[in-house]
């Protein structure tokens, strides 16, 4: 007997709690650790603003904070402003959210994962069932300051369930660069680990045609621990990109 052709079709989340313990649960985001993390992001306690999951990369490349949200709610009057916020905050709190998150439950505290985030800052990730079809031109916009990962879930006539994945990376992450800043000889890394720098040993890198050698370096700026280098030679201050060309570290504006 022939059996019968399985046919799957979309079936919408209908809330978010449901479609935040099946990112927590099951094994959904595959490139990802994914640990429930309603830690707050701001120190001002007149409110307290979280996000909803910390996401270790596998390899241990980058973590994000992930933001879960469901494409039933407003994506102009609440998703939106909720990553611009919470992007702000990570910026501004860094150091209060890598304390945080380092105490969160269950986490794996090797020193490899410590080390992640101690000396990486976060990427954002959007954790969205799909996106609002009059939004369908806004990823763009949002791979500018975050990940993005649509999870769709599909449903056969025998109540099975599959999961779809497609995920859309910010430009750091696919060309695997970082942002970096100079002030007199140090080098701040934002990004050390999407360089390999916490498994190379790399003691140079090139800016203009020149090699310009440095070392690591580990002690307080501003009060807080650091890791930075120190430059054999001064390159002029400001924001740089920095990229890992076959074990070459490459320094451009």
């Amino acid at each position: 007997m022939e059996r019968s052709k399985i046919t799957w079709s979309s079936f919408d989340f209908s809330n978010e709690t449901d479609f935040e313990e099946i990112i927590i649960k099951k094994d959904v985001l595959k490139n990802y650790f994914v640990y429930d993390a309603k830690k707050t992001l701001n120190i001002f306690r007149k409110y307290n603003r979280y996000a909803d999951v910390l996401l270790i990369q596998k390899n241990f490349k980058y973590w994000s904070i992930g933001e879960i949200e469901i494409s039933k709610h407003s994506f102009k009057n609440h998703i939106f402003p909720q990553l611009v916020e919470i992007h702000t905050l990570m910026e501004e709190n860094i150091d209060l959210i890598r304390k945080n998150y380092m105490e969160i439950k269950d986490l794996d505290n090797s020193k490899e994962l410590e080390d992640l985030i101690k000396f990486n800052k976060p990427f954002l990730n959007l954790i969205i069932d799909k996106f609002p079809s009059n939004y369908n031109n806004i990823l763009p916009l949002l791979n500018s300051f975050c990940n993005v990962n649509l999870v769709q879930r599909l449903r056969d006539s025998d109540e099975n369930y599959i999961y779809i994945n497609d995920d859309y990376y910010t430009g750091l992450i696919k060309k695997e660069e970082s942002n970096c800043y100079i002030n007199d000889i140090v080098l701040i890394i934002d990004y050390p680990n999407l360089l390999g720098l916490d498994r190379l040993n790399i003691n140079f890198l090139e800016h203009n045609g020149e090699k310009i050698h440095i070392q690591q370096q580990f002690g307080k700026i501003d009060g807080i621990d650091r890791l930075f280098w120190i430059m054999e030679t001064k390159v002029s201050d400001g924001k740089y990109k920095l990229k890992n060309d076959n074990n070459t570290l490459k320094l451009k504006r």
